[in-house]
């Protein structure tokens, strides 16, 4: 083991193993002791392994409007820990008047901001007008202040997936959408993005049957609503509105093509449905209106903890076993419960610039 020369005795690997266990803020300190520290504590393979120690928190969005003399209104991006009694922490703000993004010089009370999708500590988020067909999309990492602006058209209707793919050489994050190319086409084609690249390409819908075939565009185009779940290096969308107790669509990332697999027996009986993953395998959350839940549908995440949108700007939190274990307010309007999780990561990546969204 290589002993540290920095007036410390204990083996680097030791140091590692101690700088992977504590939080964000104390890691990029510990990166000010010293040279070795700070090479320590700026190598990616220890920041990643740093990442994946990190707690899952649930995202959640909402609009604050400040009455004092500034008068400066915010779109909030929060994350919530629900090992902590619910406690939020801020991600991101972007006001209005401050124009704190740089790249995006729209954002205002007539935008509000959702979440796409949530990857290896990246969240892709948009800022969408009152005109369903008019958003802008970015990607940024809070935890290193870091952000880009997505070259996609400005009249794509929604993100179907965000994900990583790991090729031969490096691990890449792309972005899946539908867009119609020709305005007088009655059919949209699917395009993927990798971030870093200007040009999205277009991708044939390779699927494994015409029945598939016909799904994906119905399916995709529901994404916004009822986003897909990453598993095993595949996509999964639950069945959408018009087909409940129909397929499974899934995307093989790696082959780029569409299959499908059958649902649970039970949720043909089930009028809405939502995925998730537990223990590492594909859950299905079924529900029906007129039932106990009186609320908006429920998000279940990792491990069943489930967050309900409940009355008076209010989120309640159960676990696994249906039990309450808290609840919290929201000081602005427009709550929205998201069902991603992020994972922190203080990992730098050269398609990211420096912004100025991070509270």
């Amino acid at each position: 083991m290589a002993a540290n020369t920095q007036g410390c005795d204990l083996p680097e690997e030791m140091i590692s193993e101690i700088l992977i266990r504590l939080p964000r803020k104390y890691l990029l300190r510990c990166g000010a002791v010293c040279k070795a520290w700070r090479r320590l504590a700026a190598d990616r393979t220890l920041l990643h392994n740093h990442h994946l120690r990190q707690p899952a928190q649930p995202l959640i969005t909402f609009f604050h409007e400040r009455s004092d003399a500034l008068g400066f209104s915010t779109n909030c991006l929060e994350a919530v820990d629900l090992a902590a009694d619910t406690r939020r922490r801020v991600l991101a703000r972007f006001a209005d008047t401050e124009r704190r993004w740089d790249l995006h010089r729209n954002c205002n009370a007539f935008y509000a901001l959702g979440v796409h999708g949530s990857c290896d500590g990246l969240v892709l988020l948009g800022f969408e007008s009152s005109n369903a067909f008019h958003s802008t999309f970015f990607v940024c990492n809070p935890a290193t202040r870091q952000g880009t602006l997505l070259p996609l058209p400005r009249d794509v209707p929604g993100i179907a997936g965000f994900y990583a793919h790991t090729g031969a050489a490096s691990r890449e994050y792309r972005v899946l959408y539908l867009y119609r190319r020709h305005n007088n086409s009655h059919e949209s084609e699917c395009f993927i993005l990798t971030l870093g690249s200007q040009v999205p390409r277009s991708i044939q819908r390779r699927a494994s049957s015409a029945a598939v075939f016909g799904e994906v565009e119905r399916v995709l185009h529901g994404a916004c609503s009822w986003p897909p779940v990453l598993l095993h290096g595949s996509l999964h969308w639950p069945p959408t509105r018009q087909q409940q107790g129909g397929i499974l669509l899934v995307f093989h990332t790696d082959a780029e093509s569409f299959s499908s697999i059958p649902p649970p027996a039970a949720a043909g009986a089930c009028e809405h449905a939502r995925l998730f993953e537990m223990d590492g395998k594909l859950a299905m959350f079924c529900w029906q209106k007129n039932t106990w839940l009186l609320w908006d549908p429920p998000f279940v995440y990792r491990g069943g903890d489930m967050l309900i949108d409940g009355a008076w700007r209010s989120v309640v939190h159960y676990d696994s076993k249906g039990q309450l274990q808290g609840s919290f307010g929201c000081d602005g309007c427009r709550l929205q419960l998201t069902p991603y999780l992020l994972k922190e990561s203080l990992v730098l990546h050269d398609f990211l610039h420096e912004f100025l969204g991070v509270a």
